[in-house]
């Protein structure tokens, strides 16, 4: 896992640049995503087991679900990020950051707002939890063979209470 202050080192242009990621970024992430998930699904899946200790079933629909909606976002995500109109009055912020827990040992509710945040062009750092160590360290070794630490990252950070 990156050290805290290492990762904010790092992506620190995309952390303070108001700029979104291309609609070509978007899809190669997305389609590297999907790829760490179908060529690692027997590891995803014992690790989940492992953390969880749920089915194999249920383990399998920790890594179908996430595989669904990437397929459902690369679908739609051409009309997504076309230009529209927006009122001069909208308060709109633009986020570079999503910083996801892993709670409740569920990689869906780990995968699915990363793959929103995605969509929209952020940048994302998950971070681990300390209740799901094999999910932490099977995450930790796959996500820099996909991604650059700049884009996605996974941070373990301890607690403190």
């Amino acid at each position: 896992m990156l050290p805290f202050l290492d990762f904010f080192g790092k992506p620190k242009v995309n952390l303070t640049s108001s700029i979104r990621k291309s609609y070509h970024w978007r899809i190669k992430q997305l389609d590297h995503l999907e790829r760490m998930l179908l060529e690692n699904k027997n590891a995803l899946c014992d690790a989940i087991r492992k953390d969880s200790q749920v089915p194999a079933s249920e383990a399998v629909c920790e890594i179908s679900a996430p595989l669904a909606i990437i397929e459902f976002t690369r679908s739609q995500l051409r009309e997504w990020v076309a230009p529209s109109e927006v009122k001069a009055d909208c308060p709109c912020e633009l986020y570079d950051l999503s910083l996801r827990d892993t709670s409740d040992s569920s990689l869906i509710l780990l995968l699915n707002p990363a793959i929103t945040a995605i969509s929209a062009g952020n940048t994302v750092v998950f971070k681990a939890d300390l209740e799901t160590p094999a999910t932490n360290a099977i995450l930790d070794d796959l996500l820099p063979l996909y991604f650059e630490p700049a884009d996605v990252a996974i941070i373990q950070i301890a607690k403190t209470f």
